[in-house]
């Protein structure tokens, strides 16, 4: 077998661990991770890491993970919908059809729950997925955020669904405080990482620093954090951009 996908779930976790920061497991944002995707097992999230025979070992060269509409960490309003949190193939492993074998997973998953379709969120910058693999596996755009940077994606299983669409971030929800508010979730591994650089970007710019958890579903709609739903970022009460792999920000003047 050249390759295999192997479904993570709370009987397995512990011995096949998760796909991001796989070699950092004792890190921070890997355990906060861990314990996150814990609680989300029983609202129905799917992990899904893709394994691939190389020369001499297999190894863990992506990812895909998804979830129902109602328990979504993302600034997606939806309604029984199965929200692709991330998806993620990495190297020489990119076009051989491993995105999209993990993306029929999700679309199969929420056939078998009668959900209306799957929805999944694209970048034009980053390590985010393009528009091009959700566009071959018969996604429509809906919506776009961010300046044009965040494009949302629907498969629709009947036109007569309302189209999903972002959550808007409207001045009831941006912070007004002068200075950098950073709001971040422990979805992602990499949010200490984060955290580092914004509070870098703070001090190189002479503004004050506040880190808030964003940790329930509930919370993250109130907040309306930015599309991607890992962290948000505002300045002065404006939302920054961010790109490059969620390391450098550039703020918008």
């Amino acid at each position: 077998m050249s390759y295999e996908i192997i479904d993570v779930n709370s009987k397995n976790l512990d011995q096949i661990g998760l796909f991001c920061k796989q070699s950092q497991k004792k890190e921070e944002g890997y355990q906060n991770k861990l314990e996150w995707i814990k609680e989300r097992f029983p609202e129905g999230l799917k992990y899904k890491i893709l394994k691939v025979k190389e020369p001499n070992k297999y190894s863990y060269r992506g990812f895909i993970e998804y979830i129902p509409s109602e328990f979504n960490w993302r600034g997606i309003q939806a309604d029984n919908f199965m929200i692709i949190h991330c998806i993620w193939v990495v190297g020489r492993h990119k076009g051989k059809g491993y995105a999209s074998e993990l993306i029929q997973y999700a679309i199969d998953d929420a056939k078998r729950l009668k959900m209306n379709g799957v929805v999944g969120i694209s970048a034009n910058r980053g390590t985010f997925p393009r528009k091009k693999i959700f566009k071959k596996m018969g996604f429509e755009l809906v919506d776009k955020a961010g300046d044009g940077v965040f494009s949302l994606h629907a498969l629709r299983f009947s036109e007569s669904i309302n189209k999903p669409s972002f959550l808007p971030i409207t001045s009831e929800n941006v912070p007004s405080d002068e200075g950098v508010t950073l709001l971040y979730t422990y979805q992602c591994p990499y949010s200490p990482l984060v955290i580092k650089d914004v509070e870098k970007f703070a001090d190189n710019n002479d503004k004050a620093f506040r880190v808030k958890l964003v940790n329930s579903v509930q919370e993250t709609r109130k907040t309306v954090l930015h599309p991607y739903g890992s962290f948000c970022i505002y300045c002065d009460g404006k939302v920054i951009p961010y790109k490059a792999g969620l390391k450098k920000l550039i703020l918008k003047n």
